[in-house]
């Protein structure tokens, strides 16, 4: 068998470290289930893409409806608060504007601070609902 040199030695560990790494992501990403709420005739579905503690946080959106225009400004309506009742205003909304019956995008949050177990996820005014909810135990 050949042996290898210290170069080769650390590609092959950063080759690993590389594929566990994104193995990671790949799980974590997938630890989280898409959460759906319909209420007045809007349907609005969320699903975390990032999820860690130290990262900003980022949920996809996607507000679908036949009868209703989607106006509401999802960043001034939308607060993440995690277990220990501390809140996060949205910073960002990059998706579909205001107008249409179908809205899509992704909603981002500044990064979680300390040891949090779950966050809540609540989005005001969408056809006029009060407020929806939805709520994730971090893995």
């Amino acid at each position: 068998m050949k042996k290898l040199n210290s170069k080769q030695g650390l590609t092959i560990a950063v080759a690993i470290m590389a594929i566990a790494f994104v193995s990671g992501i790949t799980k974590d990403a997938q630890a989280y289930k898409r959460q759906s709420n319909k209420e007045k005739s809007v349907r609005v579905d969320v699903l975390p893409v990032e999820l860690s503690v130290g990262e900003p946080i980022k949920f996809e959106i996607r507000m679908n409806s036949h009868s209703v225009t989607l106006n509401s400004d999802i960043v001034a309506g939308s607060i993440l608060e995690d277990d220990t009742g501390a809140q996060y205003k949205a910073l960002n909304w990059d998706g579909t504007p205001p107008g249409s019956h179908h809205r899509s995008g992704t909603l981002e949050f500044p990064a979680l601070k300390g040891n949090t177990k779950s966050v809540t996820l609540f989005i005001k005014g969408v056809s006029n609902v009060p407020k929806r909810t939805y709520k994730w135990v971090l893995e």
